[in-house]
């Protein structure tokens, strides 16, 4: 819509399909979009939260529709498409060709978004794109196609190319959707330059691998991925080029069954392969390396792995630890691909030890080397010159803390009129004990971590914490928190705040801020009984166990009255805020809409039946939302701990659910799902042949968004491109149904909406039953904890007023 060029822009939004509705709920939110606001008469019909999403998407609209014409086009169906759009482009408005920059949204009704229909769709999406007029935009994925179906498939849940919805019954609840598609169209092309103004060249790294592997095995070699953030778009290129030359892409749920699959392809057709892996799964293809390597298999394992960070978000190569070892270990070959311009030397050092026959050769390779493209990069050269085979640990200095580090936090607590935040790690009783006493009395915030969720928490033997604001981490951190260290979107002040680490190692995934913010921008307290752990960005590190720390803290606390009365105040601003996003009552549902009023079922439990549980948290949007929006009542488990493996979590239910006390809640998503093998077998053995009691109610909600989601988010919003089959998940949803084994009784339940909600609350306090849930849920990116930035985001944050330019009225 509007652009940073400054060239006016034209918006035509195609409206494709004769459902009887659609013309009223467009129109209605082209009107609110135009006006700026919504009449009295819409107010008083709408419910309260559909009128707050619609003000914001209105407000979010105003600056982009200065700039930009909207008009829109009616098709029957898509073959109409393609004629009335460029119909509808013919006569240019201002009579300049070239001035005026226009793109296209389509508003698809269809009877179905099953499979088939999916594809049918996407090809005709793709035939309309290619046919446009030079001057008319369709990209054509997530944001600039929202399809209405009468109905989603019954059995099974999988993202596409684009926003799904099934056409709600409440027209208004259309509109609303309608403009919030809109909103969301116009944030992206606004922070988006045109995607068609250059080529989307492949990667470089991928197409010399690409060359090369079909200069060895031609059309046999075989390509297998597991997503990932930094690996998605070279997965995306090498992957087209496997097709294009008739290569195999096969698929996996996990890195392990990639190199098994593999393996097999070698005994039996010597089929050459590459394995693209992303950072820290070094340890997913377990022994199968051995067998590689015995085997002498031909082929490339890749890990995308990032260097230079303290405790890297899922590294594996630091100076805590080194995964090369891992590879020297099995006698295997690697190499490092850091920097771009070595990229040619790099590769031809690669394909020397891919033709010694030795078995799989380890590419460790740099975010850089896999987002570089290089329209002059040929390596068919480099290859030529290649004779092909005949046939046949960180040592530094160790920081020592100096006694007077000690008085400088006291002095810090007791008389500087600045906020403190205390992020906690694992604390036993005693400490706990402590650590709160010492908040309330120093009017220290509180909060917990994405990797230790509930170490502190709302709720503490049946009270209210005051002093605790939610997590604190790189995903699921809490809006109270951000408002807490932020002021007018920006950190406040180094002078103004200080940010405690309280046993932990402030390892990448424990905030959402950088080294250098944590160096530069805050003052930060570390204490920490291992000098290795100590990060060398800490402003005082305090070098030791944190039960006689605190001791001292509190045997010579004092805190200034001005100075604590201002802390508690902070505390309270922050609490009190309008924290609810938000959300339309639309099927599939938004992650945050759903967890939201799940946290009111859990809180209404905790206050009126002294409800406590134990968290377990799988890695990935669903879980990184449970962290942030669920209210805890002490320690769970996080599979975000460490390097963050999908399906931990998962796999640790048994353990946690016959030797925790209470309850258990579990959050996995669909991919974590199928990583790993059905727990519940395993858990339902154990209580009838090993006799081993559960002791409350076990409740797994298996969250259904039909994507590697995070992933997604990562492709959509960063790199700007759509996903494809490789970042989707299928879903077998199946039926409900209900089964006593013994003494345990399991029971599978699907929740499509609030209504199917209505029983969880009773069913979490049934003991010795394990209750399933599969929840159907929209793939968005929607904020949710997920980046500093989306805090400002128009679906999140409290609700400003704001004047129309127009006519002078609040919106």
């Amino acid at each position: 819509m509007s652009n940073s060029d400054g060239v006016p822009s034209e918006l035509l939004i195609a409206a494709v399909g004769g459902h009887p509705r659609l013309r009223s709920a467009l129109g209605a939110a082209l009107r609110w979009a135009e006006a700026g606001a919504l009449d009295p008469g819409d107010v008083k019909s709408l419910d309260d939260g559909i009128a707050r999403r619609i003000r914001r998407a209105v407000r979010s609209l105003r600056p982009a529709l200065a700039t930009t014409a909207v008009s829109v086009v009616w098709a029957d169906d898509f073959a109409d498409l393609q004629r009335a759009s460029a119909q509808a482009v013919m006569v240019d408005h201002d009579g300049t060709a070239g001035s005026v920059r226009r793109r296209l949204l389509v508003v698809a009704v269809c009877d179905s978004s099953d499979g088939p229909a999916m594809r049918l769709l996407e090809s005709a999406v793709e035939r309309v794109a290619a046919a446009l007029p030079a001057d008319l935009e369709l990209e054509g994925f997530f944001y600039d196609v929202l399809l209405y179906t009468r109905t989603l498939p019954s059995s099974t849940h999988i993202s596409g190319r684009f926003r799904t919805r099934v056409v709600p019954d409440d027209t208004s609840v259309w509109s609303a959707d309608l403009i919030s598609a809109l909103a969301d169209f116009a944030a992206v092309q606004r922070g988006t330059p045109t995607l068609r103004t250059a080529p989307r060249l492949p990667s470089a790294l991928a197409i010399g691998l690409h060359a090369f592997l079909a200069s060895r095995a031609g059309s046999t070699w075989g390509l297998g991925s597991y997503p990932g953030s930094v690996t998605a778009k070279f997965i995306s290129d090498l992957e087209g080029l496997a097709r294009s030359t008739g290569n195999p892409v096969l698929r996996s749920p996990n890195e392990h069954g990639l190199a098994s699959g593999s393996m097999a392809r070698w005994i039996l057709d010597e089929a050459p392969f590459i394995i693209s892996a992303t950072s820290g799964m070094v340890d997913e293809f377990r022994g199968t390396l051995a067998n590689l390597k015995y085997a002498k298999a031909q082929g490339f394992l890749l890990f995308a792995d990032v260097r230079g960070e303290w405790f890297p978000f899922q590294g594996t190569v630091h100076e805590h630890e080194n995964s090369d070892d891992v590879f020297r270990a099995r006698g295997l070959d690697v190499v490092q691909l850091r920097r771009p311009y070595q990229l040619r030397a790099d590769l031809t050092r690669a394909f020397e030890a891919y033709d010694r026959r030795t078995g799989p050769v380890v590419l460790m390779v740099s975010p850089s080397v896999l987002a570089f493209t290089d329209p002059a990069f040929r390596p068919e050269s480099m290859i030529t010159r290649l004779r092909p085979p005949a046939d046949r640990e960180r040592s530094g200095d160790e920081v020592f803390v100096r006694a007077h580090h000690a008085e400088r936090v006291l002095t810090a607590l007791n008389s500087q009129s600045a906020r403190l935040l205390w992020q906690c790690g694992r604390m036993n009783v005693q400490e706990s004990d402590l650590c709160h006493d010492l908040a309330r009395r120093c009017g220290a915030a509180l909060c917990d971590s994405l990797t230790r969720p509930g170490t502190v928490a709302k709720y503490r033997n049946g009270e209210v914490v005051r002093e605790y604001l939610g997590s604190l981490g790189m995903y699921g951190y809490s809006a109270h928190i951000h408002r807490y260290l932020h002021s007018a979107g920006q950190l406040r002040p180094p002078e103004e705040q200080w940010l405690f680490f309280l046993k932990n190692r402030v390892a990448e995934s424990a905030t959402p801020f950088t080294a250098a913010t944590l160096n530069k921008q805050l003052r930060t307290v570390q204490v920490n009984r291992d000098p290795c752990h100590l990060a060398p960005f800490a402003t005082i590190p305090i070098e030791s166990e944190l039960l006689p720390f605190m001791k001292w803290i509190s045997a010579n606390l004092c805190v200034e009255d001005d100075v604590l009365a201002m802390r508690r105040n902070a505390i309270e601003e922050a609490r009190d805020s309008d924290e609810e996003a938000a959300a339309l009552p639309v099927s599939p549902m938004e992650m945050g809409f759903f967890m939201r009023h799940l946290n009111q079922i859990v809180e209404d439990l905790i206050i009126t039946a002294g409800y406590e549980y134990t968290s377990v948290i799988d890695v990935g949007r669903g879980g990184a939302s449970a962290v942030r929006n669920l209210v805890r009542t002490g320690p769970g488990f996080s599979g975000w701990y460490g390097r963050s493996l999908m399906g931990d979590a998962l796999s640790a239910i048994p353990a946690l659910a016959t030797s925790r006390p209470g309850h258990v809640l579990a959050f996995i998503g669909d991919a974590a799902w199928m990583l790993v093998p059905d727990v519940i077998p395993t858990l339902v053995q154990q209580m009838c042949l090993d006799q081993v009691s559960m002791h409350g109610n076990l409740t797994i909600f298996r969250l259904i968004n039909g994507s590697h989601s995070l992933v997604n988010t990562w492709a959509e919003t960063r790199r700007h491109t759509f996903p494809n089959s490789n970042t989707m998940v299928l879903s077998m949803i199946g039926e409900e149904s209900e089964c006593d084994y013994g003494p345990v009784k399991v029971r599978h339940h699907v929740i499509r909406d609030l209504d199917s909600m209505r029983a969880v609350g009773s069913r979490l306090l049934q003991p010795e039953t394990i209750d399933i849930y599969s929840v159907l849920l929209a793939h968005d990116n929607a904020c949710d904890g997920l980046g500093l930035q989306g805090e400002s985001d128009w679906r999140t944050g409290p609700e400003q007023p704001a004047s129309d330019p127009k006519n002078g009225t609040v919106i």
